[in-house]
């Protein structure tokens, strides 16, 4: 046999070592890739990194099969791994994911998770930040939350944080607060439009010039106009409120709904309903904050407004229009039309 038959022979006897050598190593090798979809193998290394105690290992191959096929099983796990590791936020993030569609799951993952979520859940804060402009772009701390939404839920670690919507052409919103570890926070974004660019006056070329105004603006008008602006404001932030109530108020009765036909009228009185029924009861706490919030929002602008208003006799203005205040309810909107000069 020639030289160049030797190397199909040396190249399988150097397979068969080094396949013998991972094996002696405790590592198995590689299905095939038809054998098992890249989830799947990914999902299998993190079970081979949990059962070892590996969970940094685990968590990055969970995260894998997750991020490659979001099953509520390779969520759940993943979850699981992060509260081992101490991340309480992303682990709350990821079990609540996983017992969305909890009929997938089998009885005993269902019970480790449902327990996981409870103990991550006890360690980090939550928020529902509702923005005044659905199409606004909302960060947390800088980090993207989403767009599109009237409101959003998140969970945070217990400390300062910062919430900002922004939406080209208008100004954006900053809200600083505090979240406190098991207490769930109601952030309101309102993003008002940018003013126009200023125009430069126009100087008429004259042989004399007329004569400035004497004072400017009246101290009342710009008093009114103050008024007026935040009386705008709150109701701005009201009617926001307002839509993240209603529809904080959906996700309830769907989370009811799906309940009752699960387990009837009294499921929340068993065990396996710990979880679905701790998200209702959390769901219906965020709606009621809201709506109390945009109440307090537009009796606030009430009141601002019939203080504007009211200074059109104490601070009145000579030879203009009068001035008329009328109050607006209806399905899309509530507050204070003034309508008038000054």
């Amino acid at each position: 046999m020639g030289s160049t038959g030797w190397l199909p022979l040396a190249v399988a006897a150097a397979v068969v070592v080094c396949s013998r050598a991972a094996l002696a190593a405790g590592e198995a090798p590689h299905a095939p890739a038809t054998a098992r979809s890249e989830a799947e193998e990914a999902f299998a290394w993190g079970e081979k990194a949990r059962r070892a105690g590996r969970w940094e290992e685990a968590e990055a191959s969970y995260r894998a099969a997750w991020e490659a096929d979001p099953r509520p099983e390779f969520a759940g796990e993943l979850g699981l791994a992060e509260l081992a590791l101490g991340r309480f936020k992303d682990a709350a993030e990821h079990l609540r994911a996983s017992l969305l569609d909890r009929e997938t799951l089998a009885p005993p993952a269902r019970r480790r998770f449902m327990e996981g979520f409870q103990r991550a859940e006890s360690k980090v804060s939550s928020a529902t930040i509702s923005v005044s402009r659905p199409e606004a772009e909302v960060l947390v701390d800088g980090r993207r939350i989403g767009r599109g939404q009237a409101s959003y839920f998140v969970y945070l670690d217990p400390g300062r944080h910062e919430a900002r919507g922004r939406l080209e052409g208008y100004v954006e919103d900053a809200y600083p607060f505090e979240a406190q570890r098991g207490r769930e926070s109601v952030v309101g974004l309102h993003l008002e439009p940018k003013p126009p660019p200023a125009v430069a006056p126009v100087v008429p070329v004259t042989a004399a010039a007329a004569p400035a105004a004497q004072g400017g603006m009246p101290a009342g008008t710009m008093f009114r106009i103050g008024w007026f602006a935040l009386a705008s404001a709150g109701v701005a932030i009201g009617a926001g409120l307002s839509i993240a109530a209603a529809v904080r108020d959906g996700d309830a009765d769907a989370q009811a709904n799906r309940i009752r036909r699960r387990g009837g009228p009294f499921a929340c009185a068993e065990k396996d309903y710990v979880v679905d029924c701790t998200a209702l009861r959390h769901t219906n706490d965020a709606r009621d904050t809201l709506e109390t919030a945009a109440a307090a929002s537009f009796v606030s602008a009430g009141v601002v407004a019939a203080i504007a208003v009211s200074s059109f006799w104490w601070a009145p203005v000579p030879d203009k229009s009068p001035v008329r205040a009328a109050p607006v309810a209806t399905a899309q909107l509530r507050g204070v039309v003034v309508s008038g000069s000054w």
